[in-house]
């Protein structure tokens, strides 16, 4: 036997549990009556809760591209001649152990210790 299509199935479920639904639905009219103030507030929440699902989904499959992209095109070790850092300009002066200031108008974020 030749299985339909996926979709056809899916389509087929659907109309399944829709049909359920309007069978139940008469039982449920007097329970849908009390909660109608809630509607909104659970409206709501359900809304917020897809949108945060559906941004941790979509950071996951970033996550994941930013795996195989690092797998297919592995980060380079080398230092381009034309790059400079702020940890390249200071020098370490192994006489006195203490690092070269540059200019001292330029905080550096270094505390040194007072000598007396």
């Amino acid at each position: 036997m030749l299985r339909p299509l996926f979709l056809t199935r899916a389509t087929i479920g659907l109309a399944a549990t829709a049909v359920e639904g309007v069978v139940a639905l008469p039982g449920r009219a007097a329970d849908a009556v009390s909660t109608i103030p809630g509607v909104p507030v659970r409206l709501a929440g359900s809304l917020v809760q897809s949108y945060l699902h559906a941004g941790q989904r979509l950071t996951d499959l970033a996550v994941k591209g930013d795996r195989v992209i690092a797998a297919m095109f592995p980060a380079r070790t080398d230092q381009p001649e034309w790059a400079t850092f702020d940890e390249d300009l200071v020098t370490d002066d192994p006489a006195t152990g203490e690092a070269d200031a540059g200019d001292a108008d330029v905080p550096s974020g270094r505390v040194s210790p007072r000598h007396p």
